[in-house]
């Protein structure tokens, strides 16, 4: 997703707010999209576009998923894991989400969506790279994809920590940049600074990406 869609701290602006109506009519627009644009296995989440899995550590607690038109022009499909104490506290957050803008709004693209973020290949695919860090009490921007995640969590009686380091890989899978595969890390932190390499390096170590060959 653009960063001003979801969930950059810096991007004060939100979307204009959809009514139903429009929601439920981009969703009908949206019908040839992938169904299921994810699928869950254990610790295990399939990807379809691009075809993939993704790994993450056996004692993460899924916590569900959801999926919507995001804004009345993303067709989402969101899956989120975590790690915590023994108090309900969230220690790590993994967060598999992948996308693609309906057919009735053939004008979007993310082209140069990413021109400032930095490159990684992971589990042979090329990333988008971006962390930030983030305060508790930065509120979520009204039905983001961050909103989703924090109401999963709390559906889960969990409680998100005062200061959390994000680390966001973004994958765009064909030449038309109208999809993405997003894997997001986030762990406990003392303060909302930005967070150095090292996060990214446990995000690595963490989390498992294995390409395979399309149909």
């Amino acid at each position: 997703m653009n960063p001003c869609r979801s969930v950059l701290p810096w991007c004060a602006a939100r979307a204009p707010v959809v009514s139903d109506v429009v929601l439920l009519a981009a969703w009908v627009a949206g019908a040839g999209a992938v169904e299921p644009r994810l699928r869950v296995d254990g610790a295990s989440v399939e990807s379809f576009e691009p075809p993939a899995t993704v790994r993450v550590p056996a004692s993460a607690e899924y916590l569900g998923n959801r999926r919507w038109v995001l804004y009345g022009y993303a067709d989402c499909d969101l899956h989120v894991y975590a790690q915590k104490d023994a108090k309900g506290m969230v220690q790590r957050l993994y967060w598999i989400q992948s996308e693609a803008y309906i057919p009735s709004r053939p004008e979007l693209t993310h082209a140069g969506d990413y021109a400032k973020s930095r490159a990684l290949k992971m589990g042979g695919l090329d990333f988008h790279l971006d962390t930030w860090g983030r305060a508790l009490s930065d509120e979520a921007p009204a039905d983001s994809d961050l909103e989703q995640v924090e109401q999963l969590v709390a559906a889960a009686k969990l409680r998100l920590p005062q200061h959390m380091a994000f680390v966001r890989l973004v994958h765009l899978p064909d030449a038309a940049q109208r999809k993405e595969l997003m894997l997001i890390y986030a762990e406990r932190a003392d303060t909302d600074a930005a967070p150095d390499d090292s996060v990214v390096a446990r995000m690595q170590q963490a989390i498992g990406l294995e390409s395979r060959p399309g149909p």
